[in-house]
């Protein structure tokens, strides 16, 4: 059950008695926090319930030197502001990936299978929930919208 269902009805109420302009605004500011704190989520490789990515696969060990792309966190370039994209109109707030970075998201988003490289064999990959919305992220929605409409 939602706790905040209520709320959420008066937030939806309260916008809708703003001027179109005024609430693009708020929803553009809005999808730039999200953006910003998704990205945060993501770079300490976490899923919106606080559970830690899966690691890597393992990599079979062929003599060679441990490779610096391995040491690094997972998904740094996709959580960039050219990949990582966000936005809104006085209808709705969206954030997502563009580009070559959304195909590459929505494999781990869904745990699909994809070849590593052009030419290699199909490798299934585990699920990674890189979007969605944690409490905090909903609470604090609420927060900017009843601050947004407090002082009227």
């Amino acid at each position: 059950m939602n706790d905040f269902a209520p709320i959420e009805q008066l937030c939806r109420d309260l916008l809708l008695r703003t001027a179109r302009p005024e609430r693009a605004r708020l929803m553009r500011s809005i999808g730039r926090e999200i953006r910003k704190s998704q990205s945060e989520r993501i770079a300490a490789q976490r899923d919106p319930e606080g559970a830690a990515f899966a690691p890597r696969r393992p990599k079979p060990d062929r003599g060679r030197k441990k490779g610096k792309l391995r040491q690094q966190k997972m998904f740094r370039k996709l959580r960039m502001a050219k990949s990582l994209k966000a936005g809104g109109n006085g209808d709705e707030i969206w954030v997502g990936f563009g580009g070559r970075a959304s195909r590459i998201a929505s494999i781990h988003q869904a745990g699909l299978s994809d070849a590593p490289a052009p030419g290699q064999p199909k490798v299934r990959y585990a699920r990674r929930v890189l979007l969605g919305l944690t409490q905090a992220e909903q609470q604090r929605i609420v927060d900017l919208i009843l601050a947004h409409v407090a002082p009227r």
